[in-house]
């Protein structure tokens, strides 16, 4: 018995063949088919569809034998790869390669031989359909060129295959990633609400319950003259600011008269002063007819960006620059340490700003500015302006 050689593209040739992951699959109908039709066409009791891995024959489809692989030094097979054409071996016992080859001399007793290469699209012969007999005989020259035909539908079969596994991984990666993404959306909010939960609770609500001692405490002497009275004063006041503060942390007030880059500059000044950096704003161009609820696309977008900063000790100064025009856009700077693309990207989407800005049909990019390296851009259309 003589044991084939590698082909020469051999590293590369098993490389082509991993990338259609298809060693140990489960059986395919499709396969199953062409080798019942090789079977037929050529009247032969054993038909296989062959893939040679590392060291193993591995049998995609079967006809008339019960194994499921072999070892590739005893396959003839690995003959057949070396091949362009159809490999025809008319009677083993008379072949040198194959004489006391265990196929031949074992249960099976293999005597007729053909296998026609399955090529890849790269071009690596990646195994064989092959039929077999026990009784020495001759391919036809239209069986023989029925084998190639089959050979070619095995490779198409095999490309299609390929293209349906990825297909199915890229839908499953995208539900992998629009869950982790709702997820954190789902997060964020929970957040939001413990913090209003918060507010209402420890501020507002005990700001009350303080008053309303107080005031029972002054409803028994001059309620005018009393410390009482106007601590509870004092109190009802900063209730009456706390809910103005939470309802516009909720719903931004917005007055259709008042131009959206003057609406989000006041956003920004009542903010600042929770923020340990300092917060500069620049309004550019001319004004707007961008009015009301259209203000809340780009407010909802500095608010975000801002908790995303103030995670950073290393900023004192935050430049929010806003260009009015079309189309609509604000810078965000800051004189942090300079972060790569790849880290301002991630910060982008770990914070959910480009989910924040693509739901108001805007864009998110990372810019180089002339006052910092770190700036975000974010850009509105008239479009989204007017759907906001």
């Amino acid at each position: 018995m003589i044991i084939a050689e590698l082909p020469p593209d051999e590293e590369l040739r098993l490389i082509d063949l991993a990338s259609y992951e298809i060693t140990d699959s489960p059986e395919e109908n499709d396969f199953n088919e062409l080798v019942e039709l090789a079977a037929q066409i050529c009247n032969c009791p054993i038909s296989l569809i062959t893939l040679l891995d590392k060291n193993q024959q591995w049998f995609k489809a079967k006809k008339g034998i019960a194994e499921n692989n072999t070892a590739r030094d005893v396959a003839f097979c690995t003959h057949a790869i070396l091949q362009d054409e159809v490999m025809e071996v008319e009677d083993a016992t008379k072949d040198e390669r194959f004489f006391d080859n265990p196929f031949v001399t074992g249960e099976h007793q293999v005597r007729f031989y053909a296998g026609a290469p399955i090529v890849s699209t790269a071009g690596y012969k990646l195994g064989t359909i092959c039929i077999i007999d026990n009784q020495p005989r001759k391919l036809l020259p239209e069986q023989e060129r029925a084998l190639k035909i089959l050979s070619n539908q095995v490779t198409k079969l095999l490309e299609l295959r390929k293209k349906n596994l990825l297909i199915r991984k890229r839908a499953a990666e995208m539900i992998a990633l629009k869950t982790k993404t709702i997820s954190r959306v789902i997060l964020a909010q929970e957040i939001n609400k413990k913090e209003i939960a918060y507010n209402l609770h420890e501020e507002l609500a005990q700001s009350l319950a303080s008053a309303m001692m107080f005031l029972k405490m002054a409803a028994n002497g001059n309620m005018e003259e009393s410390q009482h009275w106007k601590t509870a004063q004092e109190q009802l006041r900063k209730v009456l600011t706390g809910i103005r503060e939470l309802s516009y942390a909720i719903t931004p007030p917005v007055m259709n008269f008042i131009p959206a880059e003057e609406l989000v500059k006041e956003f920004v000044e009542r903010v600042a002063a929770t923020f340990s950096f300092t917060i500069r704003t620049v309004i550019t161009g001319k004004k707007t007819s961008y009015t009301g609820d259209k203000a809340i696309a780009a407010i909802r977008i500095i608010e975000q960006w801002l908790k995303v900063l103030a995670d950073n000790k290393n900023i004192s100064i935050v430049t929010i620059t806003i260009q009015t025009g079309m189309p609509f856009e604000i810078l965000i700077e800051d004189d942090g340490p300079v972060l790569s693309f790849n880290e301002v990207s991630k910060e982008v989407f770990n914070s959910l700003l480009f989910e924040v800005a693509q739901s108001y049909n805007g864009t998110v990019e990372h810019t180089v500015s002339a006052a910092s390296a770190n700036a975000i851009k974010i850009s509105f259309s008239e479009l989204a302006l007017a759907v906001a």
